[in-house]
């Protein structure tokens, strides 16, 4: 039985556990291709890092990240649990984690992107896609 009582959470990543974060990457549509080197590279440039590590195995199951200014703005990206952890609660216990988080919980705005069939997962923190004149802008290299 999946217990997430058991994991632990961790802040940084051996690289093993890089490898199965690049493995866990894999298996999303937003962050399918992505390449160990630039793996590698994004987690030097972010922080904090949230990684729920089953500690029977060493096994990476579920995996978050922000950026922030640590005062007004805070994005949270690559929210993912492993497809064999999913529904067991552990997508409430990785997001608890970072909204209690003591360098994001005092900053005034967090944000971050999701599908829409994930809004009502979010909104159970506060997040609302109701941001009248704002509009979601992006420039590709």
């Amino acid at each position: 039985m999946l217990d997430k009582n058991r994991l632990e959470l961790r802040r940084e990543l051996t690289p093993g556990q890089v490898d199965q974060l690049v493995d866990l990457f894999q298996q999303e549509w937003w962050t399918k291709g992505r390449q160990k080197a630039d793996v590698e590279r994004l987690m030097r440039h972010s922080g904090p890092i949230f990684a729920f590590v089953d500690p029977l195995n060493g096994e990476l199951v579920a995996f978050a990240r922000a950026m922030t200014d640590g005062v007004y703005k805070a994005m949270i990206f690559d929210i993912i649990v492993k497809d064999t952890w999913r529904n067991t609660g552990l997508g409430r216990l990785l997001m608890e984690t970072v909204m209690t988080d003591p360098l994001l919980s005092a900053v005034k705005h967090r944000e971050l992107y999701c599908l829409e069939e994930m809004v009502p997962f979010y909104e159970k923190w506060g997040f609302t896609s109701n941001l009248p004149g704002l509009y979601f802008m992006r420039q590709s290299s």
